[in-house]
């Protein structure tokens, strides 16, 4: 049962028509059956063949039995090729059937299903070519017989006229149901040929419809689509798009949600409720622009003063078009609305920045002048005094010189700082042990005289606040800060001093934009005056000052206290109103490293040369000659040339310990480049730099170079004998 199901359900092809599945598997049907069906018949023909010594018939049944067993057990042999081979083997069995047993045998059973099947597995046609075959071949049997050529002699009684009525009764029942099976299977197959075209029909007429409704469907989407689209690409621009009516107050017709958010709605519905007028901080402007709008038909990037929901001031730049009818009238207003408050912030800061630059250069330039005065000022006194005694009426007078160069060289140190050249020393400092020696320095003491109606109060962090830089520039800063609160508490008042840490995680947007990370902060505060929006952007600039002339320093404060912030890497915060007081907020980076322990006074017995030969390098005359004093004394062998080419020319012959090179030299080549073309000849060639600014990009480039210490002016015995002594003892 199983193999007959396989070979039922597997004769059809994927092209296959129902007709031909059906005849394939009637073929298989009668032909696996038959073959089944057969092999004990077969074998009874087979035994009477051999016993009557027909080994044709044995030989042509047992090929013809392999043969339909080959069609039937491969259904990947051509359908047309099987049936006809499985017909004429039924066509075989009957001829050799015929001639070995006559008319006792089942020869003529098998002609008989050779035309029948013939015309039911291919068609009318081949019914009847297998009938004319039949006829044929009884013909020539009765030829046969009637010559005597063939004769059957197992069978006694048989005549010739016989046979011919038996082929007539054979060839009238074969053609009767031959061609009656022939005509049922073409009206069959016509019949079902009509079904296939209506299926195909049916099935061209669903494809059609499905593609329409899948076109249909395309196009639903694709119009979902573009409509999402639309809806994404309003919605999530950060620029506001909106309709408007015409008129000076105006009301929204359509709004996305940037424009909703931008002003601090809550929703589409509350924003199209209001008016146009009713985000401008002064309606005169959204009258100038309507009139705008008619007379030009458009604004491109009109920047607007306007207000959120809450009243707070907002900067906007606004493009629009006005939509017209038919009749050439303006309907609406469409348009783009960008906020830009950052943007306009970032600008002022940038010319700020810009200001400050350019002041700072030029302070920076007369500061190196100054240093270079104001060195006879502080070094000389100090050469004088060793040389003198203790109870000598000149030491007072030296000692006063001294400190009068070193106020002015503070003066300088603020103009470095404000040119951002200031700040050459970086070690680590508690900034809560900072202020509290500015408390009680006499400087502080000095400003509590000034204004004796002012308590300074402080609120300092338990832990210490570690961070990286120099304390003298961050203790003027602090002085700053309070003289400046001071100063706006003309009635006295309360000064509050106040630290603690902070960690920011989304950058920190005010007078300055504080980025993430964590930082120690300084607040000072005061119940002033107040400083008003006008002079609140220009407080930070150089000379900028409401305080009382000769009262007050130099006028840059303020200007120290930035440029201080800055060269820390930190940041400025500035709160203020007019007659309730101000609030400055510096933030430090935090350090983590630990504090270092003070550093006991060296002796000069450490510094000390012993004869070693040293040239100096400086265009500046009085530099050279204080330095080639202090060296000489300290037993150095000491040698100076004005300019970097007269020290190239020098070394060519005279071979040098070590060289003492001044950065910034004019005219001529400057430092770095004299240390460069000195190396190419001498590279062990040992040197450090001087210089008035702080450490800048050239000396830092020659110190990669090979270059050692470098030395701020104006000299100390200090600072140039121990940057002298541990460049030669390398």
């Amino acid at each position: 049962m199983v193999l007959f199901n396989h070979f039922w359900w597997n004769q059809s092809g994927a092209l296959d028509s129902t007709l031909l599945i059906w005849r394939k598997r009637i073929f298989a049907t009668i032909f696996l059956c038959s073959t089944l069906t057969a092999a004990f018949p077969l074998a009874s023909n087979v035994e009477y063949a051999i016993y009557a010594g027909q080994w044709s018939n044995v030989i042509v049944c047992t090929l013809a039995y392999l043969i339909a067993l080959t069609i039937v057990m491969v259904p990947t042999i051509p359908f047309k090729t099987r049936a006809w081979t499985g017909l004429f083997i039924f066509y075989g069995v009957g001829i050799t059937s015929l001639i070995a047993l006559g008319p006792v045998g089942s020869g003529r059973m098998f002609l008989f299903a050779f035309s029948l099947l013939a015309s039911l597995l291919l068609g009318l046609r081949a019914g009847l070519f297998a009938i004319i075959i039949n006829i044929g071949t009884f013909i020539s049997f009765a030829w046969l017989l009637s010559t005597g050529r063939l004769q059957w002699p197992h069978i006694t009684v048989f005549a010739s006229e016989r046979w011919a009525t038996n082929g007539y009764t054979f060839y009238f029942l074969s053609t009767v149901v031959t061609v009656s099976v022939g005509v049922l299977v073409n009206v069959l197959e016509k019949n079902l040929q009509k079904e296939q075209t209506l299926s195909k029909q049916l099935k061209l007429s669903n494809i059609k419809l499905a593609r329409e409704n899948s076109e249909r469907r395309q196009s639903e989407k694709a119009l979902g689509q573009s409509e999402e689209k639309y809806k994404t690409l309003t919605n999530n621009l950060h620029i506001g798009i909106y309709r408007n009516t015409v008129g000076n107050e105006g009301k929204f017709l359509e709004a996305n949600s940037a424009i909703i958010q931008m002003f601090g709605y809550e929703n589409k519905k509350k924003f199209l409720n209001i008016s146009v007028a009713d985000l401008y901080q002064n309606s005169n402007n959204r009258k100038n622009l309507n009139q705008k709008m008619l007379q030009n038909g458009f604004v491109r990037n009109e920047e607007l003063l306007l207000k959120k929901k809450d009243g707070s001031p907002i900067v906007c730049s606004v493009s629009a078009v006005a939509v017209k009818d038919g009749n050439n009238e303006v309907k609406y207003y469409d348009g783009f609305i960008e906020d830009i408050t950052e943007r306009k912030l970032l600008e002022s800061q940038l010319q700020q920045a810009q200001k400050m630059e350019a002041i700072g250069t030029l302070a920076g330039g007369v500061a190196h002048d100054l240093n270079n005065i104001l060195s006879g000022m502080v070094s000389y006194p100090e050469l004088l005094l060793m040389d003198i005694s203790d109870d000598s009426p000149l030491k007072q007078p030296l000692l006063t010189i001294q400190q009068s160069g070193q106020k002015a060289a503070a003066i300088v140190q603020d103009l470095l700082t404000l040119a951002r050249r200031g700040v050459s020393i970086r070690e680590n400092i508690d900034l809560n042990q900072l202020i509290e020696e500015y408390l009680n320095s006499p400087e502080h003491q000095k400003i509590l005289e000034y204004h004796p109606g002012i308590t300074v109060v402080s609120d300092l962090y338990p832990d210490p606040l570690n961070i990286a830089g120099s304390p003298v520039h961050l203790s003027k800063t602090v002085m700053n800060l309070v003289s400046n609160a001071a100063e706006a508490m003309p009635n006295g008042g309360r000064i509050r001093i106040t630290t603690d840490t902070c960690y920011i995680d989304k950058s920190l947007k005010g007078y300055d934009t504080v980025k993430d990370g964590a930082y120690v902060r300084l607040k000072v505060s005061d119940d002033g005056v107040g400083i008003s929006s006008q002079d609140l952007g220009r407080i930070f600039e150089p000379f900028f000052t409401k305080k009382t002339m000769g009262r007050s320093g130099t006028g840059l404060g303020m200007a120290v206290v930035w440029g201080t912030v800055k060269d820390h890497s930190g940041y400025i915060d500035v709160q203020s109103k007019l007659g309730e007081g101000t609030e400055f907020t510096l933030y430090f980076p935090i350090s983590r490293k630990e504090l270092e322990k003070e550093k006991p006074k060296i002796s000069i017995d450490r510094y000390k040369g012993q004869g070693e030969s040293i040239l100096i390098v400086d265009d500046v005359k009085e530099q050279r000659k204080i330095a080639s004093q202090m060296l000489k004394k300290l037993g150095y062998n000491v040698t100076s040339v004005p300019s970097g080419e007269e020290a190239l020319t020098y070394l060519k012959e005279n071979p040098t310990d070590l060289l003492v090179l001044d950065m910034i030299m004019n005219p001529g080549i400057n430092g770095l480049e004299t240390y460069k073309k000195i190396i190419q000849f001498h590279p062990d060639q040992k040197a450090v730099i001087a210089s008035g600014y702080s450490e800048s990009d050239l000396v830092k480039k020659a110190q990669r170079m090979g270059a050692g210490a470098y030395i701020k002016k104006p000299y100390s015995f200090e600072n140039i004998g121990m940057a002298v002594k541990g460049e030669l003892v390398k």
